[in-house]
C-alpha cells in the first residue's frame, strides 16, 4: 500500500502565532476495478438535503443535495441517485429541473461542476451524471431551483453514489430528509 499524502508542519511563535501546513499529493489513485467493474475503495457515508425555504408553496426554493466524498475512496464521484420514499407529492411535480453543481456547500461555494440529471418514475427518482469525476476528497452540492415548495409534508429520499469509471458499481449512502411545515394559513 501506498502512502498518498506526506505532510510537514511548521510553528511560528513570537507576536504573531500561526501554523502553516505544507501537503504533498500524489496524482488521485486510479479506481478499484474488479472484474472489469470500478467501485470505492472507501463509499460515502455524509449526505444532507438542504432546503433553506420551510414553508409550504413558499417560492424561490432551491433544494440542496450535499455529498462529502471520503479522501480514501480511490475513484471520483460519477453521479448520485435519489429515490423519494415518502411525500404527499413528488418534489419535482411540476417539472424536471436541471441542476447546476459546485464544490463546497451552499453558503460557501466552489468551482462550478458540469452536471446533469435524468428524471424517471412520475419525477420521483434523479440520475445525476457527472461528466468529470467529482475528486476524492472533496464535497459537492447539486442546487435544484424547485421555484415553489411543495405541500407540507416530511420528504424522505433514498440516495446512493455511483463512481466514476467503467461499469461503475452503485453503492447506497443512506436516507435524507427534508420538512416541508404548513404555513398555517399565511
Amino acid at each position: 500500500m501506498r502512502r498518498l499524502r506526506a505532510g510537514l508542519t511548521a510553528t511560528i511563535t513570537g507576536p504573531l502565532l500561526a501554523t502553516a501546513s505544507l501537503v504533498a499529493i500524489a496524482p488521485e489513485a486510479p479506481a478499484l476495478e474488479v472484474e472489469g467493474q470500478t467501485s470505492f475503495v472507501a463509499v460515502p457515508t455524509k449526505a444532507k438535503l438542504i432546503n433553506y425555504r420551510w414553508y409550504a408553496f413558499e417560492g424561490g426554493a432551491v433544494m440542496y443535495v450535499v455529498m462529502e466524498l471520503p479522501s480514501g475512496a480511490q475513484a471520483g464521484l460519477g453521479g448520485i441517485s435519489l429515490e423519494q420514499i415518502r411525500g404527499v407529492q413528488p418534489a419535482f411535480y411540476y417539472g424536471a429541473i436541471q441542476p447546476t453543481a459546485f464544490l463546497g456547500t451552499p453558503r460557501r461555494q466552489g468551482a462550478a461542476v458540469p452536471v446533469s440529471a435524468s428524471f424517471s418514475n412520475e419525477a420521483r427518482s434523479v440520475a445525476i451524471s457527472f461528466p468529470d469525476p467529482v475528486p476524492a476528497g472533496s464535497t459537492v452540492t447539486v442546487a435544484f431551483e424547485l421555484g415553489v415548495n411543495p405541500p407540507a409534508d416530511l420528504y424522505v429520499y433514498s440516495i446512493s453514489a455511483t463512481p466514476w469509471g467503467p461499469n461503475p458499481i452503485e453503492q447506497d449512502v443512506g436516507v435524507v430528509q427534508m420538512s416541508i411545515l404548513d404555513n398555517g394559513g399565511l
